[in-house]
């Protein structure tokens, strides 16, 4: 007798038909053999005829559902867009291989980016894991490296910006090294010290953690040009859209003619640090790559003026 898990199965092929939870698309249909369930092998494909609501929907699973922040869910969302308009709306494992083949010629972190999108969407919101089995995501190494600016480049990135947000954002950067997630994160009356020029963002999750970390004279200057010209109560630090966000690194990549990004930055940040005589364990310290114990030490008191003094010995410059 068949179990009753490969009947509910016959009885789905029979129908053609499947009905998915959460707001997902009305129906599934499937096709060719891809996976096995006892002696009887499927496969599938999602047919979705509203792309904007179905993205909307996934946006929201993505914030709600998964807790995710906005830095990680718009990026995916967008992956999603992406991926359904060029397959005309049609999910298969054909459609996910055919967009992915777009993207083998990038960065090995721009592909692991898309899988990791489509996995969200197809996977866990759609609930049809299936479908994106066995694609596997690149093999990153040290023979991939980053194209880092040099400083005159980042210092024309710099002049190619318009107004006091878009400068105190972009040097803010370049001069603390942080994460995306945790600059657009910051609470402006909690987590910066104004008087140390000093930022203890709220970063932690099971694999990266906040660090302490200055930024330099150049960017207080800016800084300070921003939040005085603000007249709102937000406890944000940047109030900024994220498609004016985007255009920042747009307009200073074109003008420096190399792609300048916030994670460019943090890169750039480390290793110019480096170069200035910073000490590899400090400059893990200012980046949030330091053992929690560690970290917790220069929170407050003596070792945080300690470590203010080997930021500022430094001397990182931006646009001298």
């Amino acid at each position: 007798m068949l179990s009753k898990s490969l009947k509910e199965i016959m009885e789905i092929i029979a129908r053609g038909r499947f009905e998915l939870p959460s707001g997902a698309p009305e129906a599934l249909y499937f096709s060719k053999t891809s996976r096995n369930y006892g002696d009887f092998e499927f496969s599938g494909q999602i047919r979705i005829e509203n792309i904007e609501d179905i993205v909307r929907k996934f946006y929201d699973y993505l914030r709600v559902d998964e807790r995710l922040q906005p830095t990680v869910s718009k990026p995916y969302k967008n992956i999603a867009r992406r991926f359904l308009m060029h397959s005309n709306g049609l999910i298969s494992r054909e459609a996910v291989r055919s967009y992915l083949s777009k993207y083998l010629n990038k960065a090995p972190s721009t592909y692991n980016n898309q899988i990791k999108g489509l996995e969200a969407f197809i996977a866990r919101f759609l609930k049809a894991p299936q479908l994106m089995e066995g694609f596997k995501k690149a093999h990153q190494n040290g023979n991939y490296e980053i194209e880092l600016p040099s400083k005159e480049q980042i210092k024309m990135g710099f002049n190619a910006l318009s107004d006091d947000r878009e400068r105190a954002v972009y040097l803010f950067f370049a001069t603390t090294g942080l994460r995306l997630s945790e600059v657009l994160n910051l609470d402006r009356y909690e987590d910066i010290d104004f008087s140390l020029r000093a930022v203890k963002a709220k970063h932690e999750t099971r694999t990266k953690r906040a660090g302490v970390t200055f930024y330099n004279d150049e960017c207080e200057f800016w800084l300070k040009k921003y939040l005085d010209s603000r007249k709102d109560d937000s406890r944000r630090l940047f109030r900024i859209g994220w498609r004016e966000f985007l255009r920042i690194w747009k307009k200073a990549s074109e003008k420096a003619q190399v792609k300048i990004t916030p994670q460019i930055l943090r890169k750039w940040h480390a290793t110019h640090l480096g170069e200035l005589g910073v000490p590899d364990r400090f400059v893990d310290v200012f980046q949030g790559r330091a053992p929690k114990s560690i970290l917790a030490k220069f929170y407050t008191g003596k070792e945080l003026l300690r470590l203010k003094r080997i930021y500022d010995n430094a001397k990182l410059k931006v646009l001298d």
